[in-house]
């Protein structure tokens, strides 16, 4: 499923892409047939890592990898709402808030008692919250360019408890680039999660009136140098630059995905090719952040489609 690009806010100083990247770029150009991604070890809040390098996703600590259509998918939390099942329980002696009735004991006996019903909330992947990545199709790119690479998606859900809850988690961005002469290359990259407590105290994060706080979505700033690829006697890598609110738009680029609470919120993931040791030199990530701005970007509901700009 492609996700629509939603009503959105911008704020802070993102420039246009021009201003940005305005350096010397070599003559290498690229092309690439598509982008994919898959994403493991998530880090919880009580220190467990589920994936690969941990322990396996389970019931226990309601962890999910995914993969729906095209697009790759962690969940994780205990979903505070989905489909309502009512329990019945038995216990031997009396409490205001039980009922009698009959029970059908473990031998098959049917014998009376008191019971304690209680509504238990059975989730789906749909409920908890995660993150999901789609990637493009038809790259032709050149050394130094911003480019898309495709959608990241925050799925915002209210949880239960701070237990299960991720702190962070790995992705694996995968660009095919098809005959080039290259392959398919893997960059590997750490996504951190403030799911922030839904309060009536304030929130961290700009959050829409009558909503639960919004959370935080921002990446470890590494470039993976040890995923470099060679190409013509020059080794190359890929820098992710931020988030922007269109795939096809390279403004108004910013370092940080504020999502909203109670939806699913995209935005557009960009990145570029970089020389290692060439004439293009990768910059410290502060410098970085000096030309992105301490901007905030903020996805709305994907049902909303009125789209608007604040100037900061």
């Amino acid at each position: 499923m492609k996700p629509n690009f939603l009503s959105l806010v911008l704020t802070g100083t993102g420039l246009a892409a021009t201003t940005l990247f305005a350096v010397a770029k070599p003559a290498n150009a690229f092309v690439i047939s598509n982008t994919s991604g898959n994403w493991d070890n998530v880090t919880l809040t009580d220190g467990y890592v589920i994936g690969s390098d941990g322990y396996a996703a389970a019931d226990w600590n309601a962890v999910e990898f995914l993969d729906v259509g095209d697009e790759s998918q962690v969940r994780w939390g205990d979903a505070s709402h989905g489909e309502e099942v009512t329990t019945k329980w038995k216990f031997d002696s009396y409490s205001y808030n039980y009922d009698w009735g009959t029970y059908t004991n473990a031998y098959g006996e049917e014998v009376e008692g008191w019971y304690n019903y209680y509504t238990e909330v059975v989730s789906t992947y749909e409920n908890k919250s995660g993150l999901g990545f789609e990637g493009v199709d038809g790259l032709n790119i050149a050394v130094g360019d911003t480019f898309n690479v495709g959608s990241l998606t925050h799925f915002n859900q209210a949880i239960e408890g701070n237990l299960n809850v991720a702190k962070s988690a790995e992705f694996s961005l995968d660009l095919d680039f098809g005959d080039y002469g290259i392959g398919k290359q893997t960059f590997d990259f750490t996504f951190s999660v403030d799911e922030t407590v839904n309060n009536t105290y304030g929130c961290a994060y700009q959050t829409d009136y009558g909503k639960g706080c919004s959370d935080q979505i921002t990446w470890d700033w590494a470039i993976d140098e040890s995923s470099s690829f060679m190409h013509e006697g020059q080794e190359y890598t890929l820098e992710l630059v931020g988030f922007a609110e269109q795939v096809a738009a390279q403004s108004n680029i910013v370092n940080e995905f504020i999502s909203q609470e109670g939806g699913d919120n995209s935005a557009g993931l960009f990145a570029r090719l970089v020389a290692i040791n060439g004439a293009e030199e990768i910059p410290e990530p502060a410098s970085l952040l000096g030309l992105l701005g301490l901007g905030l970007f903020v996805a709305h509901s994907r049902k909303k489609r009125v789209s608007q700009l604040i100037a900061a």
